[in-house]
C-alpha cells in the first residue's frame, strides 16, 4: 500500500508540474499533503525517470521541455505513426534504430506519466478483484460520471471486468441498477467489510466496443477512417481495435462492428465528420441525420 500511495503521489506531482504557472514548494507540499523533504525525494525520482525539472527563485518548480536537439518534436500521434511505418518496412538497420530511439524519446514525458498512471490504475483493478473474489461491497471514491456530469462516491457490488479491464460491471446499491464503471474515472476504491447482499439482482451483459450494455448487439456500423480518427478511436475505445483494418495501399482504415446503441458511435462520427466516411448501415445514417437536425 505504501508503494502504491508513493507512485500515485509522484503521478500527482507530474500533473502539478506540467500545469502552468510554475508551483512553489509550499503549494506542492500542500497539494500532495506531505513534507518538503518528501517532495524533494519525489523530484529526484522524476529526474531519474528522465524528466527535466526546472527550478526558479522561491523556490518554484516546473517540468521543462527536453533541450537535446536530437530529439524530434513529434506529437504522440505522429510518433505512433512513424514507429508503425518503420516497423512495417521489415528491414532491420542502424538508421531505423536511430529514428525509433528519437521517436521514443520525443514522448518521454508522456510515457513516464502514463507508467505512473497505469500503476495507480493497477492498484484499483487489484482492489476490485479482491472485492469480487471475497464477495464484498466496494466503495468507489470520486467517480466522474460522463452521463450525469458529476463527481461522487458510489457503493457497488462488482461482478466482473470487461475484456480489456477498462470497466467493471457492478450493481449500484443506491439505484439497484447494473452499470459499467470506467476504471480511469475512479479516484480510488476501498473494499468494504460488508458482504454482498443483492446478488439476486446481479446481471451482466457484455458491453459493445463503446461501453454500452444491453441484450441486443444488433446495430451495425461501418466506417472508413482517416489516420487521425483511427488513432483517436483506438485510444478512446480500445475494445474497437480488433474490428479495425487498414485499407490496402492506403492510409485509411475500415471499421465494422455491431453495437448496442448508435449514441456513442454517432457522437464520435459527428466529432470527426470531415475525417470519416460512413459506409453503413442505413439505420445508422438515419440516426446521424436525425442528430444533425436536432443540432441545427
Amino acid at each position: 500500500m505504501h508503494n502504491q500511495n508513493r507512485i500515485y503521489r509522484v503521478f500527482q506531482l507530474v500533473n502539478v508540474l506540467k500545469t502552468k504557472p510554475a508551483k512553489t514548494l509550499t503549494a506542492i507540499t500542500k497539494h500532495l499533503q506531505t513534507s518538503e523533504r518528501t517532495v524533494y525525494r519525489y523530484l529526484d525520482l522524476l529526474k531519474e525517470l528522465g524528466f527535466k525539472i526546472e527550478r526558479g527563485k522561491g523556490p518554484i518548480f516546473w517540468i521543462g521541455s527536453p533541450t537535446n536537439t536530437e530529439i524530434l518534436p513529434f506529437t504522440p500521434q505522429e510518433s505512433d505513426y512513424v514507429e508503425k511505418l518503420i516497423k512495417s518496412s521489415g528491414k532491420k538497420n542502424k538508421l531505423a534504430d536511430s529514428v525509433l530511439i528519437k521517436v521514443q524519446n520525443s514522448c518521454e514525458l508522456q510515457v513516464g506519466s502514463n507508467l505512473m498512471l497505469q500503476a495507480h490504475l493497477g492498484h484499483i483493478v487489484e482492489q476490485i478483484s479482491i472485492a469480487i473474489i471475497e464477495n464484498k461491497q466496494l466503495l468507489i471514491r470520486n467517480y466522474s460520471s460522463a452521463n450525469s456530469q458529476t463527481i461522487s462516491d458510489r457503493v457497488v457490488e462488482p461482478m466482473c471486468f470487461t475484456d480489456n479491464y477498462g470497466s467493471v460491471s457492478a450493481l449500484e446499491i443506491k439505484t439497484k441498477q447494473n452499470k459499467y464503471f470506467n476504471i480511469e474515472r475512479m479516484g480510488s476504491v476501498e473494499v468494504l467489510d460488508k458482504p454482498m447482499k443483492y446478488e439476486h439482482l446481479h446481471e451482466f451483459h457484455k458491453p459493445d466496443v463503446f461501453g454500452f450494455q444491453g441484450k441486443n448487439m444488433d446495430k451495425e456500423i461501418e466506417l472508413e477512417l482517416s489516420l487521425r480518427s483511427y488513432l483517436v478511436l483506438k485510444e478512446e475505445f480500445p475494445m474497437s481495435i480488433p474490428f479495425i483494418e487498414q485499407i490496402q495501399s492506403s492510409d485509411r482504415y475500415q471499421f465494422k462492428v455491431h453495437v448496442q446503441s448508435f449514441l456513442a458511435p454517432g457522437r464520435f462520427v459527428l466529432g470527426f465528420r470531415d475525417d470519416i466516411k460512413v459506409i453503413g448501415s442505413q439505420p445508422f445514417l438515419k440516426h446521424l441525420q436525425s442528430t444533425m437536425k436536432k443540432e441545427d
